[in-house]
């Protein structure tokens, strides 16, 4: 990640895009603030995301990532990882949820990432975010 006054950024590259948008493959991770990243797209202006570190909001959150997507994204340690959740901002009405089915795994080292569909196991596809 590159470090600037105001804001840490990386170029994240997902070969598969994300679910649902597989024509976008690159992506600015901007940091909003600690544990809180705008994810855009590079190829299309008007797609982007909210995303999350898990631990400050899911700290229990402990995912197994199979062998396959670890050995495509050349993981050996879980430490080589980040882990990062989609948000739905949701309205004054809904509070925040976050995607804990499908999170993104990112090498820390490449930048290359990948969204895996957890279908295994028994995470909720919206948690709502526990804010305070």
């Amino acid at each position: 990640m590159t470090a600037t006054a105001e804001r840490t950024s990386a170029t994240v590259h997902m070969p598969a895009g994300m679910v649902g948008f597989p024509e976008s493959t690159e992506f600015s991770l901007v940091e909003i603030e600690s544990g809180v990243y705008e994810m855009l797209s590079s190829q299309d202006d008007e797609l982007g995301f909210v995303v999350i570190t898990p631990e400050p909001y899911f700290p229990d959150y402990d995912p197994i990532i199979d062998k396959a997507t670890a050995e495509r994204l050349e993981i050996t340690d879980p430490s080589d990882a980040v882990v990062l959740l989609v948000v739905n901002i949701g309205s004054e009405e809904e509070a925040p949820v976050a995607n804990l089915l499908a999170p993104i795994i990112v090498n820390k080292a490449t930048h290359t990432a990948t969204q895996v569909v957890l279908g295994d196991q028994e995470w909720p596809l919206r948690a709502t975010i526990p804010l305070g």
